[in-house]
């Protein structure tokens, strides 16, 4: 049936207006698309009784891969997918120039408990991507910080929680 990626009760830009005469507009955009993948998005809604409403009409999209030449201008950690995950979820990264990348996940504790990458080389671009295996873990919040260091002697870095449920 699909995977819920935006709700009322995480997305902040999603929340309700309540019952109104007036125009109401929602927006909300994915920023963790892959080229190539295709995805369908549908409208759902919540009433005050908790009873969700599908919504016929969906939208269909294949994301086209960008162009090779088109490098990004800014080092970008998109936000983890799946997140909350159980038990490995995907982080993906946008580089402006190749680079050594090292990736660790810490716990609530702030002890390492995962490497993810270790001076990792990536070519400049928007395909960067690290796998999070939490087996083995607890479930919790899980801080995963991206570090990368580029050809130019340039730092980067990024940091994200995660939530692994069990």
């Amino acid at each position: 049936d699909g995977v819920e990626i935006a709700s009322f009760r995480s997305t902040p830009a999603l929340v309700g207006h309540g019952t109104t005469g007036a125009p109401t507009g929602y927006g909300y955009t994915d920023v963790a698309v892959r080229p190539g993948v295709s995805y369908r998005y549908e409208l759902r809604s919540t009433d005050r009784t908790g009873e969700t409403h599908r919504y016929p009409q969906s939208v269909s999209v294949t994301v086209e891969a960008s162009s090779p030449t088109a490098t990004p201008a800014e080092f970008r950690l998109a936000p983890a997918s799946p997140n909350p995950f159980n038990p490995a979820t995907e982080l993906r990264f946008d580089l402006p120039e190749a680079a050594t990348v090292t990736a660790v996940a810490y716990d609530g504790l702030g002890r390492a408990v995962r490497t993810l990458a270790s001076a990792q080389s990536f070519s400049a671009g928007r395909d960067g991507a690290l796998r999070f295996d939490a087996a083995g873990l607890s479930s919790g919040v899980y801080l995963i910080r991206v570090t990368a260091i580029g050809a130019s002697g340039q730092a980067y870095g990024k940091s994200q929680r995660v939530l692994l449920a069990k």
